[in-house]
């Protein structure tokens, strides 16, 4: 008999980052998936990868070795040749079976109302596949406000606002979110009384738990514990949101726990 998923990180990170100079390893995250009981975890590539498509065949061999527990989601720079850059999506998506994509506004350089920063958007929603993007840190590209405009050509397109302003713009986030029905708020490096206000706001369904970095996981948790929830809200954020996003009854057969 299987359990409900319980709890899903939304947000993290294998290799290292030239950009960040941070490195994530496979036990760094093992570790923190026993430790903090996650049972399932949204991986990428950081931005500063200068090897972005073995970086996705790493983040394959992690989700291989234990099936459902990780999930691989797609990131390169979009500066370039546009058609390898689908190439590589579409490996990750079709052959790999990632579930999203990452536009990284700082990390890579993109504004998200310029031509490659639309290209990000219109390449997943031509295939079916959420796209996060990096909010806080990096402005004037890192602002929530302009994913607007994409989330209003593409209203099909999910696209998640990754740490929802960092703080530092969260209001913004928030904003950005009523106008745009389908703008998703994931909330890691957010003070908590931000993140109580997105969800009576914004609503528990358009809210996800992400922690970034392995260290950062039990401190995620703990600040949504500590808004002392109900039990229907506390699930949706925590699971719900995030499974309904990255559709992840589609892809129950890498998921080892029941929808």
């Amino acid at each position: 008999m299987t359990n409900k998923i319980r709890v899903v990180d939304a947000h993290a990170h294998l290799g290292g980052c030239c950009v960040f100079g941070v490195t994530s390893t496979e036990e760094d995250l093992v570790r923190r998936i026993e430790e903090s009981e996650i049972d399932v975890t949204i991986v990428q590539p950081y931005p500063g990868n200068k090897q972005p498509q073995k970086a996705h065949d790493q983040i394959a061999e992690l989700c291989a070795k234990y099936p459902g527990r990780f999930l691989g989601l797609a990131s390169l720079s979009p500066h370039g040749d546009h058609d390898a850059y689908t190439r590589e999506v579409e490996r990750c998506v079709s052959d790999l079976k990632f579930v999203g994509l990452k536009l990284h506004t700082i990390g890579h350089a993109v504004n998200p109302m310029s031509e490659d920063g639309d290209f990000v958007f219109a390449t997943g929603h031509q295939l079916g596949i959420p796209v996060m993007v990096h909010t806080g840190p990096g402005i004037p590209f890192a602002l929530p406000a302009l994913c607007i405009p994409a989330a209003q050509k593409y209203p099909g397109l999910k696209i998640i606002l990754a740490h929802a302003g960092w703080g530092i713009v969260s209001a913004e986030a928030q904003v950005a979110a009523s106008v745009c029905g389908n703008l998703y708020l994931e909330t890691s490096w957010c003070l908590g009384e931000d993140i109580r206000w997105m969800i009576s706001s914004i609503g528990a369904n358009r809210v996800m738990m992400g922690a970034d970095l392995p260290s950062n996981v039990p401190v995620e948790i703990a600040k949504y514990k500590a808004l002392d929830l109900d039990s229907m809200t506390y699930q949706q954020v925590m699971s719900g949101t995030a499974s309904q996003v990255f559709n992840l009854a589609a892809v129950a057969d890498h998921v080892r726990v029941a929808l």
